[in-house]
């Protein structure tokens, strides 16, 4: 028999497959209905399958990529965590089949705080990450997505 997760326990689980760049394995603690929210979507809602590819690019092209733990709380279904992330871009990034950015070889460091909900079957539903966001001062990637939809 196997014993379910307490919510803790599931982005632990969650966390320690996402430092592994094991996007596979996250996928298997997030449910089917998931959506993740933050400024590097503009709040705008992204789903499961999206997420997932969107990070296997990102990881390729930070293959350095890491964050540290620093902080983990919870009540109830809510488990909210704070990270201090880093990563160096040192290979090309495809945000889209087509549409790839050159790594620039700049080294970013972010401090997170991520709010995970944990859905009834135990996985988790919804993330929303808040992000001091020098990935986006260092790389200004909102400004060339921008520029690519301007082009087009």
């Amino acid at each position: 028999m196997t014993q379910k997760l307490s919510p803790e326990e599931v982005v632990l689980a969650w966390n320690a497959a996402y430092v592994a760049h094991d996007i596979d394995t996250t996928l298997t603690y997030m449910s089917e209905d998931f959506v993740r929210l933050g400024d590097s979507t503009q709040w705008q809602p992204t789903d499961k399958e999206t997420w997932g590819r969107t990070m296997k690019a990102f990881l390729a092209a930070w293959p350095d990529w890491s964050w540290d733990l620093t902080t983990i709380t919870s009540s109830g279904n809510l488990v909210v965590c704070e990270f201090l992330e880093h990563g160096t871009w040192t290979k090309p990034m495809e945000l889209a089949p087509g549409v790839v950015f050159e790594p620039t070889g700049e080294y970013f460091e972010d401090h997170d705080a991520d709010f995970f909900v944990i859905g009834d079957d135990g996985l988790i539903k919804e993330i929303r990450a808040y992000i001091t966001n020098n990935v986006e001062r260092v790389y200004g990637l909102s400004a060339r997505i921008a520029a690519l939809g301007n082009a087009q």
